[in-house]
């Protein structure tokens, strides 16, 4: 039974409102480890909106498909042969999703872009068969052509899954609704020539001249919600009366997103969602997520489905994390199912407790063993990830060192075991509280390879697998059930606590206060390039040289009040400076 599977039995119907059928697979998620970083694509996202919908029972497991991969003649259909080939290289994926060709796990890459195309196929399908709304939890990618791929699209998922209706005999008026923020481009090319396909589209940016049959509106940047739903209306107007439509309701769409343009609040969002579903009643409709480089992308889509539930007034709360959200509901499983305690004591442990073995197996925090850790790494779903990275022959080591206990992921690859996950953790208390302390924590993917796109940063001998959040996740919950206030570290440089600081702040109020000012006075700069300035001395604090002040970070299993008006007056006084590189 897979990891999704085995949670999927525990999760809440909910009222059962509209259905809407989905189709999702964990594969659905990218097997890129430095697409966050470099380009600002959350590879969970896809994960992040169907977990929700999940959890809030807006989806039932009955509503969830799994898609079957394109086949390579489906593709064909859409795609030419020459370029078809061409995606085995790595170096072809990696200009297409803007990373190194190191980091291209070629053949996982292939299938999960197969997968999702399958997905959308599916979906057209079953759209077709009850006349109403399916969704695609990934899909969308409208830059791909038949010859060239572009802007994280490799596969016309969209053009493939409409030749897949003709391939059955469909010859109705099809309509493409492109709300993504970029134009579609690729939609355009590959649909070109085809009387009864029509392509309607809002975006925030211009990609050059597309062809006459596009009905292409430019939304001018930052508009107001009102605005865009002016411009969406006539859209709507325009439309003829499909037979089958598929639409790209963009995550991108919103204020701050780093690539789109376009400016909508959540609400924009929505109402422009409510506005679509209320146009396409009746009509067979295949729903796709599109891009998304925002924090809040996830909610976007996960609104369209609410919308399509017939749930579109329920709100989606600010402090929500469906990452922490799922792995919580899954350790509460663990426990109810009495698994987590079971597996704490392995065979040796029983033998040499009885005195009939060698000595005890050596225990993390006198709690967990090899086995109960590599199980829990299974059941939160973080060894089949790694395998989809091209990992194989998984094993966890425990052991003791002179800093604390010792925890190592091992893997294989090429014929070579490689050190995956290497922490070491100990209990310290910090201001008379309990805390799980990680003296080290390293998280590496010696498969990849540094680059521009991917820089190498302080302390780093190898590129990192991408899965920080997941790691702070887990031992937060690790401290949970060893009865501690936390989770504490202490960063060495800039960028760690830079990038914890949504989950970690500083014990000191004071210490935090001038670490927000940094944070603050530095945010014009790129994260490595600020790390580098603290490590050479070229920032100054109030005018004066400034050293890096390594200082406990912690993060709370339940939350306390910060001293906001100490934290507010030190971030007050302090201000940054960094100095050119000479």
């Amino acid at each position: 039974m897979s990891v999704w599977n085995w949670l999927a039995r525990w999760v809440p119907g909910g009222s059962r409102g509209t259905s809407v059928p989905i189709f999702y697979d964990e594969s659905y998620r990218l097997p890129l480890t430095g697409i966050e970083s470099s380009v600002g694509i959350e590879p969970r996202g896809v994960d992040f909106t169907t977990w929700y919908l999940l959890e809030k029972g807006v989806v039932r497991p009955d509503d969830v498909h799994r898609p079957m991969p394109a086949s390579y003649k489906e593709l064909a259909r859409v795609h030419e042969p020459a370029y078809l080939e061409s995606l085995g290289q790595p170096e072809t994926l990696a200009r297409i999703f803007a990373t190194d060709p190191s980091e291209i796990p070629v053949d996982t890459l292939l299938s999960n872009m197969r997968l999702v195309c399958g997905g959308t196929i599916g979906a057209a399908r079953l759209a077709m068969a009850r006349r109403g709304p399916v969704v695609n939890m990934a899909g969308g990618f409208h830059h791909a052509a038949p010859g060239r791929g572009g802007g994280f699209c490799a596969i016309n998922d969209i053009a493939v899954a409409l030749a897949a209706l003709h391939a059955d005999g469909f010859d109705g008026q099809a309509v493409v609704l492109d709300l993504d923020a970029h134009p579609p481009d690729g939609t355009a090319e590959c649909l070109a020539g085809q009387e009864k396909a029509w392509i309607g589209s809002l975006s925030g940016s211009d990609w050059g001249a597309l062809p006459l049959e596009v009905d292409e509106t430019r939304v001018p940047e930052g508009t107001s919600d009102n605005d865009y739903l002016a411009l969406l209306q006539g859209l709507l107007a325009r439309m003829p009366r499909p037979d089958v439509a598929f639409v790209i309701a963009g995550g991108d769409v919103l204020s701050g997103d780093r690539f789109g343009r376009v400016g909508l609040t959540l609400e924009g969002a929505r109402r422009r969602d409510r506005a679509l579903a209320h146009a396409l009643r009746g009509v067979p409709s295949v729903w796709l997520p599109g891009g998304g480089y925002h924090a809040d992308s996830w909610k976007v889509f996960a609104g369209t489905v609410l919308v399509l539930a017939g749930k579109g007034s329920r709100r989606i709360t600010a402090r929500y994390d469906p990452l922490s959200a799922r792995y919580q509901r899954i350790s509460r499983l663990l426990s109810q199912e009495g698994e987590s305690q079971d597996i704490t004591l392995s065979l040796e442990d029983l033998e040499g407790s009885l005195g009939l073995g060698g000595a005890l197996q050596p225990k993390v925090l006198g709690y967990y063993t090899a086995q109960s850790l590599e199980y829990a790494l299974f059941r939160y779903g973080l060894l089949s990830h790694l395998e989809r990275l091209g990992y194989s022959r998984l094993r966890v080591e425990v052991g003791s060192t002179g800093a604390g206990d010792r925890i190592k992921l091992m893997g294989r690859s090429a014929g070579q075991e490689h050190l995956l996950v290497d922490v070491v953790v100990e209990r310290r208390t910090i201001a008379n509280e309990p805390f799980l302390f990680v003296n080290w924590l390293s998280l590496r993917h010696p498969r990849a390879r540094f680059s521009e796109l991917r820089p190498q940063l302080p302390g780093q001998d190898v590129p990192g697998l991408g899965l920080a959040r997941e790691a702070t996740e887990m031992l937060l919950l690790m401290a949970k059930r060893l009865a501690l206030a936390g989770v504490a570290f202490r960063p060495m440089w800039f960028h760690l606590a830079a990038l914890a600081r949504f989950r970690f702040r500083f014990a000191d109020p004071l210490r935090q206060g001038r670490f927000e000012a940094m944070v603050r006075d530095l945010a014009g700069h790129a994260l490595l390039d600020a790390t580098r300035a603290v490590v050479d001395g070229r920032v100054l604090l109030n005018g004066e040289p400034y050293r890096w002040e390594p200082d406990d970070m912690v993060s709370r299993v339940e939350p306390t009040a910060a001293d906001v008006e100490v934290i507010a007056a030190e971030r007050e006084r302090c201000h940054f400076t960094m100095v050119p590189a000479t």
